[in-house]
């Protein structure tokens, strides 16, 4: 699925970035939500350049939440591309291509704090977790910030959340 709200040409696009995200529930039936500096995301992050997506995803789970999940525990839900015109990146102001994976991780998981690593770029913006319903996502994407990534986040977040509510109504 393509998200173009910027009606960007694929030629206009100057970088193009890989990643995948997440649905992942704790045993109160709460979303795991990322937030770096008032930027919500779902957990997960880029696919390294030799990694498969699914080793990216357990990899990333393994940092972000301290959780070790197997490729049995993950569903995949669909790819999405997101344009993004004006994107702040490490080299200034580009318009991007971000490629997203979308999984579920099919049980409740309860984080591992003691096995969290976090890198050093989700240190510098104050990575946090937060856990939310999903009838509280609307919220987080109307808070105002001066974040220079929400307006970008917010998009990719709720994208994604609307395709996890469609696959599981398709059951």
């Amino acid at each position: 699925m393509l998200v173009n709200n910027d009606d960007l040409k694929k030629e206009e696009l100057e970088t193009v970035v890989h990643k995948v995200r997440a649905i992942v529930f704790n045993n109160e039936e709460k979303l795991y939500i990322t937030d770096m500096n008032s930027s919500f995301n779902l957990p997960g992050g880029r696919v390294e350049s030799s990694e498969k997506i699914t080793d990216s995803l357990i990899r990333e789970l393994r940092e972000e939440l301290g959780i070790m999940v197997s490729i049995n525990d993950i569903k995949y839900i669909g790819n999405f591309v997101f344009y993004h015109k004006d994107f702040p990146g490490e080299n200034g102001v580009v318009n991007r291509e971000n490629k997203v994976d979308l999984f579920f991780i099919k049980e409740p998981q309860e984080v591992d704090r003691n096995n969290v690593k976090l890198t050093n770029y989700e240190k510098h913006y104050n990575f946090k977790l937060q856990l939310k319903k999903l009838e509280e996502i609307d919220d987080l994407i109307r808070r105002k910030t001066n974040n220079k990534y929400k307006k970008f986040t917010d998009v990719e977040l709720k994208t994604l959340v609307n395709a996890y509510l469609e696959y599981r109504k398709e059951g």
